[in-house]
């Protein structure tokens, strides 16, 4: 692929990291689609409540993925719907709710991990672990400025 013209390296490094992000997420929407019958935002979600210890409020969910909390909401209340996560009220805080797993929504995660895992090591080039490292810690560093250049005041 070649890569278009831009003024400075980080008008290329912007390109390329929307570009990396969004063949990630219709891949990943493929992949769910097919190999479970859900959208990437609803394994996402499934993800991180079962990635986190205890339950969770939807607002701590949408922080951990970037999105909304009516899109989390809306993914969650598809969840329930299907039997994947149980709604409760907060035990500290009757005006926030929780979220948890079921026992199916935990099997589907693992499926799912399973799936991306298998999809991954067919797709996913052959990249230096150094370069990965590199590219991790210049992403952390551009996320926590950038968040920080952003937080609500």
């Amino acid at each position: 692929m070649d890569v278009p013209q831009f003024p400075d390296d980080q008008a290329t490094l912007w390109y390329l990291i929307r570009r990396v992000a969004g063949l990630l997420d219709r891949g990943g929407e493929a992949l769910f689609q097919r190999e479970l019958g859900i959208s990437l935002a609803q394994f996402l979600v499934l993800s991180v409540v079962d990635a986190h210890p205890g339950p969770l409020n939807q607002q701590t969910v949408a922080d951990r993925l970037g999105l909304t909390k009516g899109t989390v909401s809306r993914q969650i209340d598809n969840a329930v719907s299907a039997g994947l996560m149980t709604v409760t009220v907060a035990p500290r805080n009757r005006r926030e709710n929780v979220v948890t797993l079921t026992a199916a929504g935990t099997e589907l995660v693992r499926r799912g991990d399973a799936a991306f895992e298998r999809e991954g090591a067919a797709s996913r080039p052959e990249l230096d672990p150094a370069d990965v490292q590199a590219t991790i810690r210049v992403l952390t560093a551009m996320n926590a400025a950038l968040s920080h250049l952003h937080a609500p005041r």
